[in-house]
């Protein structure tokens, strides 16, 4: 039996293996693209095993395959998923996304400056990003699973179609090697679908537009594509983060004025290492005024209506904290500075902060940051400790300042 051959054979009973593999990616990255609002189509498969007896016999002019080891090597698509994106500007928020997800073993992106196509092609051909992976490994993954690499392709819906297209007609010519007509009028529509990603992409902005327009938002995809927007046109310098609990959080609520994102994105600041999405969904939860839609967000998170008071007294507090560190850096001569200032130089000046209670004040970030995504539970006791703490501090920054007239009021919210 060739070398060859004994692969295939190996294959077949590895088959349903392969598909298994293929599903359980395709769930994990499925389940997540949809909680963040993005819009794309998602499917997954293992390769026929006709067509994967081809492309090894293909290749193996070649490659020379001197041992099954070497094709597997050389194979690595026998497992796939595609995403094939509705906005072609989102390829880099879903590279986040399966970075997050996935250890990634290579990724590639096309086109290739060194790709030399077939033919005397007008047009750039298939755009695309493709990641080689691995599951993560959990407990409740087998390890078979967590070792074997995998494929994920994504594009846009018309690249995706146009690639199946050229690839089975001029990478596997069953029906014969086409002419340079066929060539040419594939080249063609390769230029129509390039047309048709920047129609796309204008599209996606005529969304946003309109979506601007609407004094309220009820809908996590528009929310997401709106957010989205303003991050591509501002804000790239930061890591874009995920949309899933600013999604949650309109999940709760069922409406959020578009007064208040445009308000929140105005507040975002480059300078935090805090994603965009993070610090947007705290942005809202402080211009928001209305108590019950935080405690409707944390009941979300947690059916204990203690721990939810717990996580709606800190979070307030938390928020005439950032109004303290404002009006403080106001005072002294910061009048730009937006939010939160992560190294407090000048808070911790004012109102005499010993360095273990900065230490202290970058603790109590963090898990602010925890409760607001519900990923870390905190006991009773816990919270409230954290409260008294965080209170305590606020306090003691309310005293260092000047306004007498703020002062009263911050005092007052902080009571």
């Amino acid at each position: 039996m060739s070398i060859v051959d004994n692969f295939i054979k190996q294959y077949e009973k590895e088959y349903d293996f392969y598909r298994q593999l293929a599903r359980l990616g395709h769930d994990v990255l499925e389940t997540e693209i949809i909680n963040r609002g993005l819009k794309a189509i998602i499917s997954n498969r293992a390769k026929r095993i006709d067509r994967l007896k081809e492309k090894v016999l293909q290749r193996n002019k070649s490659k020379n395959y001197k041992s099954k080891i070497a094709i597997e090597k050389d194979i690595v698509d026998l497992a796939g998923i595609r995403v094939a994106l509705y906005f072609p500007s989102e390829r880099e928020v879903v590279g986040e996304v399966i970075k997050e997800l996935f250890d990634i073993e290579e990724s590639k992106t096309f086109p290739e400056n060194s790709h030399k196509p077939k033919h005397n092609k007008r047009f750039s051909g298939y755009w695309a990003t493709h990641y080689r992976v691995r599951l993560k490994k959990a407990d409740d993954v087998d390890k078979r699973f967590t070792s074997t690499v995998f494929e994920i392709q994504v594009a846009s819906v018309l690249m995706h179609a146009w690639s199946e297209v050229e690839h089975d007609l001029v990478y596997k010519p069953f029906s014969g090697n086409l002419t340079e007509e066929e060539l040419a009028i594939l080249d063609e529509i390769n230029g129509l679908v390039l047309t048709g990603e920047i129609a796309l992409e204008r599209l996606q902005k005529a969304i946003t537009e309109r979506t601007k327009q609407q004094t309220e938002i009820t809908d996590k995809y528009d929310l997401t594509n709106l957010v989205f927007s303003n991050y591509l046109d501002h804000f790239k310098k930061i890591n874009f983060g995920n949309t899933e609990y600013l999604n949650n959080y309109l999940k709760a609520i069922n409406k959020i004025d578009t007064s208040q994102i445009t308000e929140a994105i105005s507040k975002i600041n480059l300078q935090l290492n805090e994603s965009f999405s993070d610090q947007l969904l705290q942005n809202i939860i402080a211009i928001n005024k209305n108590s019950d839609n935080l405690s409707k967000y944390f009941n979300q998170i947690t059916s204990d209506k203690k721990k939810a008071s717990g996580f709606e007294l800190f979070t307030r507090t938390w928020i005439v904290f950032e109004k303290v560190i404002s009006q403080l850096n106001q005072e002294n001569g910061n009048k730009d500075r937006k939010n939160f200032i992560p190294n407090l130089d000048i808070v911790s000046e004012v109102s005499h902060l010993t360095q273990r209670e900065i230490s202290k004040v970058q603790q109590l970030r963090k898990i602010r940051n925890q409760m607001l995504h519900g990923y870390e539970s905190f006991s009773n006791e816990q919270l409230e400790k954290h409260y008294k703490d965080l209170k305590s501090i606020v306090q003691k920054c309310i005293n260092a300042i000047q306004n007498v007239d703020i002062k009263e009021e911050l005092n007052n919210e902080l009571k």
